[in-house]
């Protein structure tokens, strides 16, 4: 993660800076409370750095987690405000291809910068995978008709036009059944003989996190995720996403919930269709107003879950490999927030 330094003065304004988030240990005790981490070195934070841990390990065998814990120099709603519309593509070593907000309801324009017409290797791949979609098999996630749809469409010709016209097709009949009816709107996915589904992944991860569901318990009810609402009480961001997921080109759907809570604010990042290298994410915030250097900051805890098919075949160290590896990006992604609010505040 970039690191705040520059950002601070050193000698008394550091001090101060200590002093003020020590005497908040209302939001450290809250995040303690629930969180994998039971010390908070707030030195690190106030020097810019990340604290993570990694997950504990799941009986669910697709799902893997990691924490992170991060200080940001500017007040709590507006953190909160800037990560649930943060776009990442700006930022080339998170290898964000194309970012873009969805409409409600969407509409094709939404999807006019998706684009197969290019050089970078990961989209190629993707867009080989698509043209080799057939009626019986597709690598992509989808469900048997939309296989169908998608092959009958391109009818096996590259042209990254047409596949472009063939794919938004796809993605705007998703993002329309889940701005209509939530998570009961994603479609599971049919791949390798089983069915899968986005909803059941997410809310089986969470069951196993209890004591974070019930921290989140306020928004994850408004959102449908946990509880009995099926359709969403909050409206979110929704946008669409393409990106390179371990030298894969990747599409996503996904929307962003923001929550205020009492004098701090929470967020669930729900990725509610993926089209390939793993099956759905959801990914948590927590955010309290703090004091950094006499001015406003905020807090914040990050949860991220993911639920991929390759998990299943991961045991002991190679787990473990693979979720270091997940902290890694995670960091990444966050420097490159930090850093945005470093330099606009």
């Amino acid at each position: 993660m970039r690191r705040l330094a520059a950002f601070y003065t050193v000698g008394l304004c550091y001090a101060l800076s200590l002093a003020a988030l020590a005497a908040d240990s209302g939001p450290v005790e809250s995040l303690k409370s629930f969180s994998d981490f039971q010390e908070v070195d707030v030195n690190r934070l106030l020097n810019g750095d990340v604290l993570s841990e990694r997950g504990s390990l799941m009986d669910f065998p697709n799902g893997i987690s990691a924490q992170t814990c991060f200080v940001v120099p500017v007040s709590a709603e507006e953190t909160a405000k800037r990560l649930q519309l943060w776009d990442p593509s700006p930022h080339g070593e998170l290898k964000v291809f194309a970012f873009h907000t969805l409409h409600v309801p969407c509409e094709p324009a939404d999807f006019q910068q998706l684009d197969f017409k290019t050089s970078q290797r990961p989209v190629r791949w993707l867009l080989d995978k698509i043209v080799a979609s057939t009626p019986a098999k597709s690598d992509l996630n989808l469900t048997h008709a939309e296989a169908r749809e998608l092959a009958s469409c391109v009818q096996k010709r590259a042209d990254p036009q047409k596949v472009s016209a063939c794919v938004t097709t796809l993605l705007l009949g998703r993002a329309l059944a889940f701005q209509r009816q939530g998570l009961d709107g994603a479609q599971s996915y049919e791949t390798a003989g089983e069915s899968i589904s986005p909803a059941v992944q997410l809310r089986t991860m969470l069951r196993e996190q209890l004591v974070i569901a019930h921290e989140f318990l306020p928004i994850l009810k408004k959102i449908g995720l946990l509880g009995n609402e099926t359709v969403p009480s909050l409206t979110p961001f929704y946008y669409w996403t393409l990106f390179d997921a371990d030298y894969h080109g990747t599409i996503s759907l996904g929307a962003v919930y923001q929550l205020a809570v009492d004098d701090h604010f929470q967020l669930v990042d729900m990725e509610y269709y993926v089209s390939g290298n793993y099956y759905t994410s959801a990914t948590l915030f927590e955010v309290w107003p703090i004091q950094v250097g006499g001015k406003p900051g905020a807090l914040v805890w990050r949860g991220d879950f993911f639920a991929a098919p390759m998990l299943a075949f991961t045991k002991g160290t190679e787990r473990i490999a693979y979720g270091a590896l997940m902290l890694q990006d995670i960091k990444k992604e966050i420097r490159c927030f930090q850093d945005e609010a470093k330099t606009k505040r």
